[in-house]
């Protein structure tokens, strides 16, 4: 499954200007080139922090690239408050195709049809992630899902039908349910976290979502910040660890 790419050594040079000390941290990357023709080249990146008695963390950025890039460049910024916490970080980074195909989904309907159709494609995408880490090469168990923007509309989808996500750290969610599909996990531990800056997915959203989930009986705790724009805010990365 290991392969290299124009789009991985991108990442591998991210890595280095980010100075990640590959000495420190083992870096993998795989791909899925059995999705490509459907999806374009889906990476998997994987960092070990040498703490066996960490969970693991996988991430779920937005679908473009630079939302990828953002967001690892986050991560590396708040290395501190997660390198004692966990043992592996596993990072998808969508295939080209995953947004080219947003952009033309739901034409011709209604809004609130579009709407639908959307979450309708990242509970596609959630199975997609959910067989990608039963796989042999991973096998994720008792792990905690860290999702941004549309990567966490997709990560309310995997921790439906994946019970081995304990804990959903979801920053400015794009969900049109508002959170209804995890109504089925009143075990899991959610982490929601908004900039009160945000002009991508606008602040006042979260009240819907809290109000969702809070209704249907969800383990739930609300973090604002007043800027960061739409991104994940380091600060939520120290504040829940």
């Amino acid at each position: 499954m290991l392969k290299m790419s124009k789009q991985m050594q991108a990442i591998k040079d991210l890595l280095t200007t980010l100075k990640v000390d590959d000495t420190k941290y083992h870096i993998v990357m795989f791909s899925s080139p059995q999705l490509e023709d459907q999806y374009g080249e889906i990476n998997l990146l994987k960092i070990s922090l040498n703490n066996d008695e960490g969970m693991d963390l996988l991430v779920i950025p937005g679908y473009s690239f630079k939302s990828f890039t953002t967001m690892l460049t986050k991560l590396i910024e708040g290395m501190e408050f997660i390198e004692n916490k966990y043992k592996n970080i596993y990072m998808i980074n969508w295939g080209d195709k995953v947004k080219a195909s947003t952009l033309t989904l739901g034409d011709g309907l209604s809004q609130d049809q579009k709407y639908i159709k959307q979450d309708e494609f990242r509970g596609k995408l959630a199975e997609i992630v959910d067989k990608l880490i039963r796989s042999p090469d991973m096998t994720l168990h008792n792990f905690t899902l860290l999702g941004k923007s549309a990567g966490a509309g997709v990560s309310f989808y995997l921790a439906s039908i994946n019970t081995e996500v304990k804990v959903l750290m979801a920053c400015c969610p794009g969900i049109t349910n508002r959170g209804a599909v995890v109504a089925n996990r009143l075990d899991l531990k959610i982490h929601l976290m908004w900039n009160k800056d945000d002009d991508v997915i606008l602040y006042p959203i979260h009240e819907e979502i809290m109000a969702q989930l809070q209704g249907q009986g969800n383990d739930v705790t609300f973090y604002s910040y007043d800027d960061g724009g739409h991104e994940l805010n380091v600060k939520f990365l120290e504040d829940t660890q």
